[in-house]
């Protein structure tokens, strides 16, 4: 069965310094597994940010160069990118998405 996620906005206009959240509902559909969270820049592919299970702590495996400036948060039914002190650099737009699982094989379970 398909998961569909739920995202009001994939970009926000911020001022530089200021704060950002965007919103990723639906998560409840994940299951017991992570969401991830991703960058698509104009230019370039998508990139993998991070990735959080219902209640817990983000995790970073994916060597984002700006990984250190994204927080997240889950709870049952949504999910939050966080950036705190938004610059130019994050200037893109940012996605959700349960993984896809093949065989069993989950490296983040």
């Amino acid at each position: 069965m398909a998961t569909h996620l739920v995202q009001d906005h994939l970009t926000l206009t911020r001022r530089t310094g200021q704060s950002v959240s965007f919103s990723c509902g639906g998560t409840d559909q994940c299951g017991g597994y992570s969401v991830i969270w991703y960058q698509k820049k104009e230019t370039e592919t998508f990139r993998a940010i991070l990735y959080i299970f219902s209640g817990g702590s983000p995790s970073k495996p994916f060597n984002h160069p700006q990984q250190d400036d994204f927080s997240a948060e889950r709870n049952d039914n949504i999910c939050l990118l966080k950036i705190q002190n938004v610059t130019d650099i994050h200037s893109a737009s940012y996605y959700c998405g349960c993984p896809i699982y093949i065989f069993g094989f989950h490296p983040w379970r």
